[in-house]
């Protein structure tokens, strides 16, 4: 049986629920809340069409959504590329045509 990343999210939800998964700043994420984010984003993204192996772009920079962002994406099935919101437009359009992302998740404050 494969063991990948995303399942260790599963199981840390189910066996410390209450215990901090991430904390960025100020806030603060439970295993359990990263779980509940992570599995609706999932939900989300495969009613976008993403499918294994799709890329998703992650448009955000240092926040508390950002792992729930990554965990969505392999929840899905599908590879997240990581884009940093401070890089020129130009790279930015190259990566999103280069990698052939059809779904960007980004920040609220972007």
């Amino acid at each position: 049986m494969r063991y990948l990343l995303h399942h260790s999210l599963i199981r840390n939800a189910t066996a410390d629920p209450e215990g901090a998964a991430f904390r960025c700043r100020s806030d603060e994420l439970t295993h359990a809340q990263l779980h509940q984010r992570a599995a609706m984003l999932a939900n989300t993204l495969v009613g976008l069409g993403v499918s294994p192996m799709d890329r998703v772009g992650i448009y955000m920079g240092k926040c508390i959504e950002m792992p729930v962002a990554l965990y969505a994406i392999l929840m899905a099935g599908g590879a997240y590329v990581p884009i940093d919101p401070s890089a020129p437009k130009s790279r930015v359009e190259f990566i999103l045509k280069d990698c052939g992302i059809n779904v960007l998740i980004v920040d609220k404050s972007k």
